[in-house]
């Protein structure tokens, strides 16, 4: 039987044996184990040195009182881990920026060497000497100014090389923060514009006169001189070759009057008349000039600059900005805060959140005291709000 039996277990085939397999059960997985960020165990900012954003004003902000408390000494704690990574992440933003000072701001594949040639390249030089073409007595004298005669009251006439100097004096107290040399230099460049209009139109009306008798059959040409003086320039400021412009414009403009007056295309009344004018103007806008750095360069006020008209100001300062106010009266509001600025300036182009904030200010008690409030003396600041 046992054998029978068995032979019946042997014969049943493995095909009748039915296999089972477990059925799969979803499982929930915990969000954290999706890979879903956590949020981060410290404050983070926008625009921070760290690749996670960490931010040490933040923190450091966070973590006063409890290091008022005396954090330092409690070595344990998730506030302490806190204080450690606030050190470490001030250590490693110090080794940041001495690498960035030493590479001078390079890329990271900048090797030391390269970034050193930053301090060693020269500056730019001319290689040639500037020069300028002179052809009327009139354009000559205007460069060269005159002085007083000895023995006699005529008035000297300041020229352009004086008026270079002037300019450039000026252009160098703008890098001093001063704020009587930008207005100064804004009310130049304002008023030669207006010169230079002039000398465009006259330009314009005599080569007109010109044009159309050339269309009548008679070309006429323009005098020139049969020995021109050649200047050599050499100007060390913007402002001095801005004054070389306006002698080589003169100097055309004079060419051309004396032209028609030559050629009967014009009286000889007239064309005195035209030359005057615009004489008296250059030299009405160079005397106003010369004005702000004949009394600028004076011992006491030397120093000026907008930080005297602070409130607080020190004792010499407070002396300085009243000295100024005296003599020119107070700058015009966008001028000190520099909403309106020279073409040309020396003053650092970096400002603080500080630096900002007190332009700001001063700027808006400027303008109340132009439009006549009666509060802008009384919230002002300084010697500007005596203004």
């Amino acid at each position: 039987m046992a054998t029978a039996s068995a032979s019946a277990k042997k014969s049943v085939p493995k095909s009748a044996i039915k296999l089972t397999s477990p059925v799969p059960v979803a499982i929930p997985v915990p969000p954290a184990l999706l890979g879903e960020p956590k949020p981060p165990a410290f404050l983070t900012e926008p625009g921070s040195p760290f690749a996670d954003g960490y931010s040490i004003a933040k923190e450091r902000e966070f973590l006063a009182p409890h290091i008022a408390e005396g954090l330092e000494e409690k070595a344990f704690g998730a506030m302490y881990d806190r204080y450690i990574e606030l050190m470490d992440r001030e250590d490693r933003l110090e080794t940041m920026k001495r690498e960035y000072e030493q590479k001078m701001g390079a890329d990271h594949e900048t090797s030391r060497d390269e970034a050193i040639g930053m301090r060693q390249i020269g500056r730019l030089v001319d290689d040639e000497v500037d020069q300028m073409q002179v052809h009327t007595l009139e354009a000559y004298r205007l460069f060269l100014g005159r002085r007083r005669e000895p023995g006699t009251e005529a008035a000297p006439i300041i020229g352009g090389k004086k008026m270079g100097a002037v300019l450039r004096s000026l252009w160098l107290l703008t890098g001093r923060d001063n704020p009587y040399a930008d207005w100064a230099l804004v009310r130049h460049e304002h008023a030669m514009k207006e010169v230079h209009a002039l000398l465009r139109k006259e330009v314009e009306s005599a080569k007109k006169v010109l044009d159309d008798y050339k269309q009548r059959g008679m070309s006429l040409s323009i005098l020139r001189s049969e020995q021109p003086m050649l200047l050599n320039l050499g100007f060390r400021s913007p402002y001095g070759y801005g004054v070389v412009q306006l002698v080589s414009e003169y100097d055309w403009f004079i060419r051309l009057m004396k032209t028609l007056e030559r050629k009967s295309l014009r009286t000889d009344d007239a064309v005195r008349h035209s030359i005057n004018d615009v004489n008296r103007m250059i030299r009405r806008i160079w005397y106003d000039t010369a004005r702000f750095d004949r009394w600028l360069s004076r011992d006491e006020v030397t120093s000026l600059c907008r930080s005297d008209f602070a409130e607080g100001v020190t004792e010499d300062g407070a002396k300085r900005a009243q000295f100024a106010l005296e003599v020119f009266g107070a700058v015009p509001s966008d001028v000190f805060g520099c909403v309106i600025k020279p073409t040309h300036s020396r003053r650092h182009l970096r400002e603080s959140p500080e630096e900002r904030k007190f332009l700001a200010h001063m700027r808006l008690q400027l303008a109340k005291a132009e439009t006549g409030e009666p509060d802008a003396a009384a919230d002002g600041g300084g010697a500007a709000g005596a203004a």
